[in-house]
């Protein structure tokens, strides 16, 4: 009896606890199995090759692998093929950060990445100082403060640069569940690619991508203003790659004709809800 009582602890307490252990989490999974497109996956519409290039050579191997084993000794949990997905996304973080004035930082998994970087004052300065000319500041991640406008905004620019993978929403949570600024949609639709590049992107940024960036964004809004509700009845599916396109121009449109009841409408379009929920921290 005695025996068989030790069988049944080992089974019912043991036994999960090994299995918790030794099971890769869904995130390591989808990691080893996500083919990283080349250059970033920058959307073929845009010419961005010389900021690719710009940041492959701030950010050399050596550099990359002090903090590739400096952050597997903190997470022994990670493998390889996790950092690479991560560490992909925190390069698209900073072209992000070479174009625009304020980035904001979305991706907990990823800020985990930026802070190793920081660990190395020198090489860090030198980075930002070649990809930007001056400092790309990391702000404080001791308190987090929702920013639904400012998450809209990075998952419109975020889909109209880079092409998903299917790690994507693992490291920056779902995509268009906010509607964008009435404000930010009102000067995309009024002012000129020259006033907006001005307003929202660097001076030393490349001008050529950001004219080809906003003229893209310009000519979703106006062919949107001349149609009735282009996505009624229309159903994606949640986890599809495929299907950005068409969630980054329906935020646009329902930002603009049925902010009240963008959760409804995008709900319906899209019956994903979440996938992993991020923290903000901000370029």
């Amino acid at each position: 009896m005695f025996e068989l009582l030790i069988l049944f602890i080992a089974i019912v307490v043991i036994a999960p606890l090994v299995l918790k252990y030794t099971t890769k989490p869904n995130y390591q999974k989808v990691a080893e199995k996500t083919v990283l497109p080349p250059q970033l996956g920058i959307r073929d519409n845009l010419s961005l090759d010389e900021t690719v290039g710009k940041m492959e050579r701030a950010l050399p191997y050596e550099f990359k692998e002090k903090m590739k084993r400096r952050y597997l000794a903190e997470h022994p949990k990670a493998t390889e093929a996790y950092f690479e997905a991560i560490f992909y996304e925190l390069q698209r973080f900073f072209i992000m950060c070479s174009l625009l004035n304020n980035v904001p930082m979305f991706g907990k998994k990823v800020d985990d990445i930026w802070h190793e970087m920081l660990m190395y004052t020198k090489e860090y300065e030198k980075f930002s100082s070649e990809l930007c000319k001056e400092h790309i500041h990391h702000a404080p991640n001791d308190v987090v403060e929702p920013d639904p406008y400012g998450r809209a905004w990075f998952d419109l620019l975020y889909a109209k640069l880079f092409t998903f993978t299917d790690f994507t929403p693992i490291a920056w949570g779902t995509f268009f569940q906010n509607p964008l600024h009435h404000g930010l949609l009102h000067e995309l639709h009024t002012l000129s690619v020259e006033e907006l590049g001005k307003r929202y992107f660097r001076e030393n940024a490349d001008q050529d991508a950001i004219h080809a960036l906003l003229t893209n964004i310009k000519e979703d809004i106006n062919r949107l203003s001349k149609e009735n509700d282009p996505y009624k009845g229309l159903k994606v599916s949640p986890h599809s790659i495929d299907s950005v396109p068409i969630l980054a121009g329906a935020m646009l449109y329902y930002s603009y004709y049925h902010s009240e009841q963008f959760e409804m409408y995008m709900g319906k379009l899209n019956p994903a809800s979440s996938y992993y929920s991020g923290n903000t921290t901000a370029c």
